[in-house]
């Protein structure tokens, strides 16, 4: 509120403060501001993810008549005896006359802001001790008068407490509450649920020498440290030291956790190992739990907060420590408007709190590794170079030489049975949900794709759907090409629902399940019952396998390496590589690790294998510099979104003033059509440390109604 307005527009007077706190703190405004210079974007984005959706309000329109005799007889009849209505879709074509009206001063408009998530209420009983004292005695019953005495200095209660502190009936309650013994008070309640979890030890000081190093890091903090522990045990320790250590200097701490389902397993070993409360926050929330989680984060009433990309936002209070978990994850990277990296924007939250920022992982990206090396990070590797499982490299060749067109090889089929016999289960990963990854037509050689963004369908046996993995885009399934129109299509490639069907034919006595969501509930069923030997194979991605416990897993198969390894995106090997070490991570001496490939001789698994993740950097640093990929270049991606035939003139005209503007220090791919986006893309590779000004510029001059620029500066894929 400023006493004199600089604004040179019309204003209005303010009717009524709505909050005397803000909403947003002066920090929280610093930090939108300082992602929406940095990402190109509208400032209401990035606010939008620091508020939860119950509170962003829903607007109700009103038009109330001031003049009756003024206003035209058909509008008039519109408000039939009311003089005010509520503008609805109906009254659009209305809008013209209206807006005469409103202009002569005849009508006005007025609106109403509606909360569109309350906080939760439940009703509570307290005794009323006035009327009681001077009412009691007029109680026939006993078991009522005992009953209003013990609540003499008990606090209020619901009615399902009362009936089982007391053993009295609910009609006992409704009864005495009507004659005005007992008062019935609204009370808010927290939709936040939380599951018992058996507390097993507090956090002893550690004795692991590389976690100790850590800590000494934090008291001499200069910068971001990378911490690369050998296992997930590793990494549990180092999350339990951090914590005691915030804990000692009276902060929070708030730990990222990119995917769903391991953002329980980390909540859960904090409860097992601490008596600290901890709040967990993710995708699966619903609006008034997430509003409750706001309300109590904003009261500084949890010391551990656990969240996803969900709340990554949100306005924590008194943060000592930022934990960043696989920070190698895409899920760091986000692909919807705002498109920031949030280890940018940790970093600086951090810097904004005066708080230290911690990234872990066991598999470094490329790109992060390098920054340790050039000091940007202050880095603590601990590598596991020992491999004490056993590996089983199956050549898919070999496979298909001997006849064998299954998605499983009778190596992996005879290493399952060997595991079952063993009493132990088997994990399978592979990436593709469906049955197929593609529909070919072997008449006209066309493969069916999504009429939206020209990705390839996948089949999806279990509802005969063609399905795309880009887009929500489905459709059934039919015999006939629709391009020739011959019924010759073939199924290529295999997902989840294929090798599941294999094994089920292969395997009859075998229990078999697959896990393609991240469905808590469905997964705590599933885990359990791999656990407790209901369940011998588990089938998932590598997003889903990774929050699967490895106590009884005594094989795990890699089932179509190539498919990650070969995908058309520079990190392809890096993915890959990441893939395996995860997976690999679950596994103890008595473990087999199958991996079928058709190209057992690639470097990133070569390197793999002899445990040297140096010599796999070099390798990838190596092909990267000559590509001009990231680490050496930035690479960021340009979208314009208008008219086809505007869409190549204002591309075309955005990459010429580029090449002017920075010459031979920029490479730029394109113009070329993106069919996802349904937009023109340009693949700019650059060595510009603050492009973020210029790429302001070109959102500035061809931002319009009809003119949509896209500009994603850390693109997941290109």
């Amino acid at each position: 509120i400023k006493e004199n307005a600089d604004h040179e527009g019309k204003l209005k007077e303010i009717a009524q403060i709505l909050d005397y706190e803000p909403i947003l703190s002066p920090e929280e405004l610093e930090l939108a501001t300082y992602i929406k210079s940095d990402v190109i974007c509208p400032l209401i984005r990035i606010l939008n993810l620091m508020i939860p959706e119950a509170l962003r309000l829903k607007t109700k329109k009103y038009l109330t008549i001031v003049s009756y005799d003024a206003v035209s007889a058909n509008l008039v009849e519109l408000f039939n005896t009311n003089k005010t209505i509520e503008y609805t879709n109906d009254l659009k074509k209305y809008e013209p006359f209206f807006a005469k009206e409103v202009k002569a001063g005849n009508i006005i408009v007025t609106y109403d802001a509606i909360q569109t998530v309350n906080d939760k209420k439940v009703t509570k009983y307290l005794l009323n001790p006035t009327y009681t004292i001077k009412h009691i005695n007029d109680l026939n019953e006993a078991s009522q008068v005992a009953f209003l005495r013990n609540l003499k200095d008990e606090v209020a209660k619901t009615s399902l407490e009362l009936m089982q502190k007391y053993g009295v009936t609910k009609y006992m309650i409704d009864t005495l509450t009507k004659k005005g013994f007992l008062d019935k008070i609204e009370v808010k309640a927290s939709r936040i649920k939380v599951r018992d979890i058996p507390i097993n030890k507090r956090i002893r000081q550690t004795d692991d020498k590389i976690v100790s190093d850590l800590l000494a890091k934090l008291d001499n903090y200069q910068k971001p440290v990378l911490f690369i522990p050998k296992n997930k045990a590793q990494q549990l320790e180092m999350i339990l030291q951090i914590i005691n250590y915030n804990q000692k200097q009276n902060k929070n701490i708030l730990i990222f956790e990119p995917e769903v389902l391991t953002s329980y397993q980390i909540a859960d070993e904090i409860r097992k190992h601490t008596s600290l409360s901890v709040a967990l926050i993710n995708a699966n929330l619903s609006a008034g739990e997430f509003l409750d989680y706001y309300n109590e984060i904003k009261n500084d009433n949890y010391r551990v907060i656990v969240t996803t990309a969900k709340g990554a936002l949100l306005p924590y209070v008194n943060i000592g420590s930022y934990l960043l978990l696989d920070s190698e994850s895409d899920n760091y990277y986000n692909d919807q408007s705002p498109r920031y990296d949030l280890h940018n924007v940790f970093e600086y939250m951090a810097r904004l709190k005066g708080a230290k920022v911690i990234r872990s992982t066991i598999s470094p990206s490329i790109l992060e590794y390098t920054h340790a090396l050039k000091g940007n990070l202050d880095l603590l590797e601990n590598f596991d170079t020992k491999k004490d499982y056993q590996v089983e490299i199956i050549d898919q060749k070999k496979e298909l030489q001997l006849g064998n067109n299954s998605t499983i090889s009778a190596k992996l089929l005879q290493l399952i049975k060997l595991t079952k016999a063993k009493k132990q289960k088997s994990l399978l990963i592979i990436n593709n949900k469906s049955y197929s990854s593609y529909v070919l037509c072997r008449s006209c050689g066309n493969i069916i794709k999504c009429p939206r963004c020209e990705t390839t369908l996948q089949y999806n046996k279990k509802n005969d759907q063609l399905r795309c993995p880009a887009c929500s885009y489905h459709t059934s399934y039919q015999s006939k090409c629709p391009t020739c129109g011959n019924d010759t299509l073939k199924l290529g490639g295999f997902g989840i629902e294929q090798v599941e069907e294999d094994l089920r034919s292969n395997l009859k006595d075998y229990q078999i399940a697959s896990l393609v969501s991240n469905d808590f509930d469905h997964f705590s069923q599933l885990e359990a019952a791999f656990e407790n030997g209901d369940l011998d194979i588990l089938i998932t991605t590598d997003l889903f396998s990774r929050s699967i416990m490895g106590q009884s897993i005594g094989l795990i198969a890699i089932i179509s390496l190539d498919s990650v390894a070969k995908a058309a995106d520079y990190d392809a090997s890096f993915r890959a590589y990441a893939m395996l070490t995860h997976a690999s991570s679950k596994l103890t001496s008595n473990s087999i690790l199958a991996i079928q490939t058709y190209n057992p001789q690639e470097p990133f698994l070569t390197t793999f294998l002899s445990g040297d993740y140096h010599a796999f950097f070099k390798n990838e640093i190596t092909m990267r510099k000559i590509l001009k990929n990231e680490p050496f270049y930035y690479v960021n991606k340009i979208i314009v979104k208008g008219s086809y035939e505007e869409n190549f003139k204002v591309a075309n005209d955005i990459k010429l003033a580029l090449q002017s503007a920075f010459s031979k220090e920029v490479f730029i791919l394109g113009p070329t059509y993106n069919y996802q986006y349904q937009g023109v893309q340009l693949i700019i590779k650059h060595k510009i440390n603050d492009i973020s000004h210029f790429y302001q510029q070109i959102y500035q001059t061809y931002q319009s109604t009809n003119m949509m620029i896209i500009i994603d500066k850390y693109p997941k894929y290109i």
